[in-house]
């Protein structure tokens, strides 16, 4: 499932000045060749791998954090790590972009990292989901382990509030050979699970919580309204007809892909449908994206190219609009440009560029190779490209390679930070 959501560190490149004049009164008297110019530091690249998530310079290739299972921040600001030391788990937090290691500490038995919250304090760590009887979360900090609950059930750790005082999980049932899940809040002080409140913060009864059918594809999370949304599809490949009647939810059998919207500062739990098509195709070639000002959220069909526009306030789909789809198999992948003007889709081997809210004519262009997720760097107009052992740079406007970086076992593009 899904894994979710501090100040930006930013490193100070120094510059070497005056070698220029110098390198060429050496080369006067050198008959040698000339020496090959250094490649100048780039833009900094959070890249997963077969290996875990690493960080590699997009202008010297240079790997400046390596691979390991790691998860990131909401706000892009910190990359935490685990390691079995065979007498516990090492935590590890990385401010980004420079790598440092800014807190550490270690747990006891053998945790993977699941969740981190916002600002990268505070870190949730379970064994790896599957089917169980029974859960183990244990909560920790800079200082160390900070709460440790084992509850019946099959538990998976989704996200925690903005106070740090609940931690929300997935609730799988039934636990052994799950199905269908709920939301429920872990309360942190208590140790006790208590359900979600509705939309206009009333408490739910007992057993009146809402059992959903899908899987969680992708999530965003809105530091604006402090809502995560992530994008279910009712199967990951295909659907058989009783699938399809049965829809993503009992109250909604007509509904195969939805929304789902968490707000971790209210605690309450919204779901947005999305009409047919969505969620009816595989479900990697559905994506989700938020514009960097938080005023645009939309999902990507890229089977039927089909967008959906969704009022991220509101959460309601405000229309449905065709998208020159990517051609060729392979998971879609998308993302808004900051003020929401412009949406990038990838897939197979094709980058779509479609204007949003205007009459303008979309971009495509072709990569050569599959997909393998795309980054924006806010700002400019330049869009980051993963493909089969690289990622390119293009301009967004033309789709023309500005450059490309080597990396060695690439699985996806998570992120790109200027320097």
């Amino acid at each position: 499932m899904t894994n979710p959501p501090g100040l930006m560190y930013r490193r100070t490149v120094l510059q070497l000045a005056g070698l220029a004049g110098a390198g060429t009164v050496l080369g006067a008297c050198d008959s040698g060749p000339a020496a090959k110019p250094k490649a100048a530091p780039g833009d900094l690249l959070v890249v997963e791998t077969q290996a875990g998530l690493a960080v590699v310079d997009a202008g010297t290739g240079q790997v400046t954090l390596p691979a390991a299972p790691s998860i990131v921040t909401s706000d892009r600001t910190r990359l935490v790590r685990t390691e079995w030391t065979g007498k516990g788990t090492k935590l590890a937090t990385h401010g980004l972009p420079t790598g440092e290691v800014v807190s550490g500490s270690v747990v006891r038995d053998k945790l993977a990292a699941r969740v981190v919250s916002a600002e990268g304090r505070l870190v949730a760590l379970a064994p790896p989901a599957g089917p169980r009887s029974r859960t183990t979360i244990a909560v920790a900090d800079g200082s160390g382990e900070r709460t440790r609950v084992d509850l019946p059930g099959n538990l998976d750790p989704e996200a925690f509030d903005v106070t740090g005082q609940y931690l929300f999980v997935l609730d799988y049932l039934p636990p052994t050979a799950p199905d269908r899940y709920r939301v429920r809040a872990l309360n942190l002080r208590s140790g006790a699970l208590e359900p979600l409140l509705t939309r206009n913060k009333a408490v739910l009864p007992p057993g009146a919580e809402e059992e959903m059918r899908g899987q969680g594809r992708q999530a965003v999370y809105d530091a604006k309204r402090q809502q995560l949304f992530t994008l279910y599809t009712h199967q990951p490949d295909h659907l058989h007809s009783r699938d399809l009647l049965a829809g993503a939810r009992d109250s909604a059998p007509h509904v195969h892909a939805f929304v789902h919207t968490l707000h971790l500062g209210q605690r309450w739990a919204y779901c947005i449908d999305l009409p047919e098509p969505f969620g009816v195709r595989a479900a990697d070639r559905h994506a989700i994206a938020l514009s960097g000002d938080g005023l645009r959220l939309c999902v990507v069909d890229a089977v039927t190219g089909t967008v959906a526009v969704i009022d991220p306030e509101g959460l309601t789909v405000a229309s449905t609009a065709p998208l020159a789809a990517p051609a060729g198999a392979g998971p879609a992948t998308a993302a808004l440009t900051a003020d929401g003007g412009r949406l990038v889709v990838g897939g197979g081997d094709k980058v779509v560029v479609m204007p949003m809210g205007t009459s303008g004519a979309a971009t495509r262009w072709s990569t050569g190779s599959p997909v393998r997720g795309l980054a924006l760097l806010d700002g400019t107009e330049k869009v980051y490209v993963g493909q089969e052992g690289a990622i390119t740079a293009h301009d967004l406007t033309t789709g023309k390679q500005l450059s490309r970086t080597a990396v060695p076992g690439l699985v996806s593009i998570r992120q790109v930070i200027a320097r």
